[in-house]
């Protein structure tokens, strides 16, 4: 089973500026250390972009101090927020991209990883074009791998005005590529809106997380961004040959955490005749069909 951390929106400052009230590199530091101590048999960690609140050189300093000593492999990715020449200067050497974009791929065990560049100039929404869109069906073509994409925007609309407006522009694009390769790609990770979301598009399942800063309250009814003073948490993935389960850990929690043995189904029976309430011990016989 391969084990895997999601982290998204780090939202770095240069200057230590706080995002809308919070201080996001603390925060950064607090899930790198938590995943460090409870998650170290982990394959990697990916962060879905937003790296950066401006895209400072500073911010990419601060994130490669941070994973200087990293036990982990750990893939970056830009979103919106982030600043591609900076970045390239921070981070250039680390992956392959697939220059000028920042997308590319690993393989890891029998996974093909692939790490997309939704960026587009002159928005916060994202776009792929039509070279990174080939590229994209190039990769799923060529894979004999079952396929793990991460991306930075969404990858549907959500109903959350504020959120799709700030989406994928060519997303029924996008979306026939994914359906030409639906068999193959095992699930979707992403971030960009700030909130827990899961859902499925073209029969592939996605997952997006909070940020490491402010988070959006999915707020359904409006057309303005609705924030709330949620707590920071990063996910991790468990996926097996036939199953994907994602695990969100609260690492900024600080209260108690109680253990105790796990109950016998015979205490809940007896506890339940202390009620006067008594539980069957067989199921009911089916109802005849009637000829």
């Amino acid at each position: 089973m391969l084990k895997l951390i999601h982290m998204t929106d780090l939202h770095l400052t240069g200057t230590g500026e706080l995002h809308f009230g919070h201080d996001t590199h603390e925060a950064t530091r607090q899930a790198l250390d938590h995943a460090r101590t409870h998650f170290a048999d982990a394959g990697f960690l990916v962060i879905t972009g937003d790296l950066a609140n401006w895209g400072e050189i500073g911010a990419y300093r601060k994130l490669e101090r941070l994973l200087a000593d990293y036990p982990l492999p750990v893939y970056l990715m830009i979103g919106n927020h982030d600043n591609r020449d900076n970045f390239l200067s921070v981070f250039g050497d680390r992956h392959r991209f697939d220059a000028p974009f920042m997308q590319y791929w690993a393989d890891h065990d029998r996974y093909r990883l692939l790490f997309l560049d939704t960026q587009t100039a002159g928005t916060a929404g994202g776009a792929f074009g039509s070279h990174r869109l080939r590229w994209l069906d190039q990769r799923l073509s060529e894979s004999e791998r079952e396929v793990l994409m991460f991306m930075h925007h969404h990858p549907t609309p959500t109903g959350a005005h504020a959120m799709d407006a700030k989406g994928v522009a060519d997303w029924d694009a996008f979306h026939r590529v994914l359906a030409r390769h639906s068999a193959k790609i095992r699930h979707i990770f992403h971030g960009h809106c700030h909130t827990d979301m899961q859902g499925h598009i073209e029969g592939i399942s996605f997952s997006g997380l909070r940020s490491m800063g402010s988070q959006v309250y999915p707020d359904l009814s409006t057309e303005m961004v609705s924030r709330w003073e949620g707590a920071p948490h990063y996910a991790v993935a468990l996926i097996g040959e036939r199953s994907l389960v994602t695990h969100q850990q609260d690492f900024t929690y600080a209260g108690d955490v109680h253990t105790h043995p796990r109950g016998q189904f015979t205490d809940f029976v007896n506890n339940c005749a202390k009620r006067g309430v008594n539980v069957p011990d067989a199921d009911p016989d089916p109802l005849e069909i009637a000829s």
